[in-house]
This record gives structure tokens, C-alpha cells and sequence, in this order.
């Protein structure tokens, strides 16, 4: 497990220097999909005010309690980041074939949006529950229904994702992405050290976590945490966000469940962190996969915060750093 670095505020000033903002604007599509004009929807979750887009019901804001101007989310470039294509939190991507062949097909509901359709009654501690169906490809056979979950003191993205064929389906990849605040172009150094984050993975199967901390080092940090059977598989880069790359913005990734599509075709020269899976649904089966939301106080409470959530966590003793002349185990 890394530790956050104390010098991220330095490194920060250091990466914002050499490239012009000219340079890193984004790319605008013409015409919106998100369905901004339709509002949003506050929600009140632990430690975490979360914000929806009503249409889409991805988030627009996630925003912690205790500092209410802060969002972990780039809320500020939502209308500019509102047409297809663009990642959001609450997303999904698949990789999917029928039992029998060999093809995969992809699917994204950020592909080519449409509004999702709400579910009514949703249960028991759901905030927001939606079928996916209308955003994502017609011939998909699977069935995907998103919730936005206030359970056992977390807020929780899950997905339920039925098989709705007769025959039996493969999942060979199936990532969520993650979209928060990293970026830290056409900002100033002021700007930046004030809204931005920087995310750091550990990509550790089921006790795999992803922490979000602020560039200033300062204030309470986020934690996405697996929701039940979750394992954090491989972290893919979302190279199709339209959103520009560069020295100041790294790009958006996703936490990927199953990640077997992906090394037999674009990763089948590379040696994978962690063993490549996929999942068959039989006819009518369901799988759930879903991430918790944690708020820690400080950087310095992380693994306090996780270990209270009985989450695993490993910490070096003295430290991960040895003399040359002394082995370590």
C-alpha cells in the first residue's frame, strides 16, 4: 500500500508549470446527452452530500459534509463535459459474449446517452435506483439496474446485472469508472491546490481500496471501498474520454471487476497485476457488483477509517524504505 506523499502540494505547482492552457482545453461536442437541462437531485448520505443529475442520475456533485464547497467531483466543467462519450461517476462499461462464440461486444452507458429509466419503489435505504436499458445497446443481453444505496453508514454505487437471454452470457469485463477532480488544467496554482485531487489505487483484488486526497494535503479524504463481492482487478485508463490528456491532467481510469476481455485482446502482450477474470450468468442469473463511498478525517486516518469499516489493511514496520545493506522481508 502507498502512503499519500506530503509534498503533493510542491509536486502539484511543479506539473501545473510547463504546459499552457491553450493546449489543454478540451474538446466540446455540439450537442449535450447528458440531460443537464432536466436538474439535478440533492441527497443527504454519511459524511457526503451527493448530488445527481436527474436524467442520467450520474453524479453532478459529491461533496463532504464538513467542507461544502469542496467537490471530489469536476463539477465545475459538467456543462463541458455533458455530450457522449464522457465519463461520469455512476457509469459503467462492459465487455459481453454469448456462450459458444468468440466475439466480444462492447458496452458503455456513456456511449450514446439517453435519460435512464427510473425505478419507483426501489427498497430499503435506496436513494436513487434506475434501469440502465434506454443508454445502453438494445441487443445487450443483460438487464442493468443502478442504485444509489445510504446503507450500514456508507453511501453505496451498486449494479445489479440480470441475464435476460436464453442462453447463457459471459462477462469479460466489466469496469465502473472512476471520475473525480484530477484535473488541473486552465487552472491557476491557487485554483488547483484549492479544488483539485489526486486518486492513488490499490489494486489489491477484494481488499483493494482507492483513496482521493486533496492536492492542498489538507481536510477529510475520500475512500471507495468494494461493496460486497467487488474485487479491485485491474485499473484501465479511459482513453476515449474526450477530455484532453496532458502534463496537467492524467486522464480519468475505471476500477475493473473482471478484466479477461481486455487481456486477451489489448493487454495480451503485457503481464497483468492481478490474474485476468470473467463471470457466466446462466438464464435469468444476477450478478452484483457495487462500490462504498468512506469518508476519512485526514490523510493521516485513512487506514484508521478502513480498518473501522473492517477493511484489511497493511502497514509497514519500521517503514517500507531499507539501507542497502539491510534485507527486509
Amino acid at each position: 500500500m502507498r502512503l499519500p506523499n506530503p509534498t503533493l502540494p510542491i509536486l502539484a505547482i511543479v506539473l501545473a508549470l510547463p504546459t499552457s492552457t491553450s493546449a489543454q482545453r478540451a474538446p466540446r461536442d455540439s450537442t449535450p446527452t447528458l440531460g443537464l437541462e432536466d436538474g439535478r437531485v440533492d441527497y443527504e448520505a454519511p459524511a457526503l452530500a451527493l448530488q445527481l443529475v436527474r436524467a442520467s442520475q450520474t453524479v453532478s456533485g459529491l461533496r463532504p459534509n464538513d467542507d461544502p464547497d469542496f467537490d471530489f467531483t469536476p463539477s465545475d466543467r459538467l456543462e463541458a463535459r455533458a455530450a457522449n462519450r464522457y465519463f461520469h461517476l455512476g457509469d459503467l462499461n462492459l465487455r459481453v459474449r454469448r456462450v459458444g462464440t468468440t466475439e466480444w461486444s462492447d458496452a458503455s452507458t456513456a456511449a450514446r446517452r439517453a435519460p435512464v429509466r427510473p425505478l419507483t419503489t426501489p427498497g430499503r435505504g435506496v436513494l436513487a435506483a434506475a434501469d440502465l436499458a434506454p443508454t445502453l445497446p438494445a441487443d445487450l443481453p443483460l438487464r442493468v439496474v443502478r442504485s444509489w444505496i445510504r446503507e450500514d453508514g456508507a453511501l453505496r454505487l451498486r449494479f445489479a446485472l440480470t441475464n435476460t437471454s436464453d442462453g447463457a452470457v459471459e462477462i469479460g469485463a466489466l469496469g465502473i469508472p472512476m471520475v473525480f477532480d484530477n484535473i488541473l488544467s486552465d487552472r491557476s496554482l491557487d485554483e488547483a491546490h484549492a479544488v483539485a485531487s489526486f486518486h492513488d489505487p490499490y489494486i489489491g483484488m477484494d481488499a483493494g481500496y482507492l483513496q482521493v486526497t486533496r492536492l492542498k494535503g489538507e481536510g477529510s479524504a475520500l475512500l471507495v471501498v468494494p461493496d460486497g463481492d467487488t474485487p479491485f482487478e485491474a485499473w484501465r485508463p479511459l482513453l476515449s474520454d474526450p477530455t484532453r490528456r496532458g502534463i496537467t491532467f492524467e486522464g480519468f481510469y475505471e476500477w475493473m471487476v473482471h478484466s479477461r476481455a481486455y487481456a486477451e485482446r489489448e493487454w495480451a502482450d503485457a503481464d497483468p497485476w492481478n490474474p485476468p477474470t470473467s463471470v457466466t450468468l446462466a438464464p435469468g442469473e444476477t450478478r452484483t457488483v457495487g462500490v462504498a463511498f468512506l469518508l476519512a478525517p485526514s490523510i493521516r486516518e485513512i487506514e484508521a477509517t478502513l480498518v473501522a469499516h473492517r477493511r484489511p489493511v497493511a502497514v509497514g514496520v519500521p517503514g517500507y524504505v531499507l539501507p542497502t545493506d539491510v534485507d527486509g522481508r
